[in-house]
């Protein structure tokens, strides 16, 4: 209900609406410390279509589920639009550590 009628970023759901829109409900697992030394061993490990990923640096924090995958499929691209939603630069991933957490998801269908 609060998706549908109190997100900030939509205009709240109308009655008219309603007829075309298919509910999809992720259930996340536990997000685990994603452990690289690098940004090339960053980009090797991740599982395009498979992990979430949670960025989280100097107090910022922002997840990609991994649906999103569909959109951005390059690990560097999905990164620093990771970075952006964080509200960083978007090579912050190249040239600092970050705190990685992956995680993923199961999806239910209408």
């Amino acid at each position: 209900m609060a998706a549908a009628l109190q997100d900030y970023r939509f205009p709240p759901v109308k009655p008219d609406e309603l007829p075309n829109i298919n509910i999809e409900i992720s259930r996340l697992t536990p997000a685990k410390p994603f452990d690289y030394q690098t940004s090339n061993d960053l980009l090797k490990g991740l599982r395009p279509g498979v992990d979430g990923v949670v960025l989280r640096y100097g107090g910022r924090r922002a997840t990609f589920l991994p649906q999103v995958w569909e959109k951005i499929p390059d690990p560097s691209t999905f990164l620093s639009h990771l970075c952006q939603k964080m509200g960083a630069a978007p090579d912050l991933w190249l040239h600092k550590k970050l705190d990685v957490l992956i995680y993923q998801v199961e999806e239910f269908h209408e």
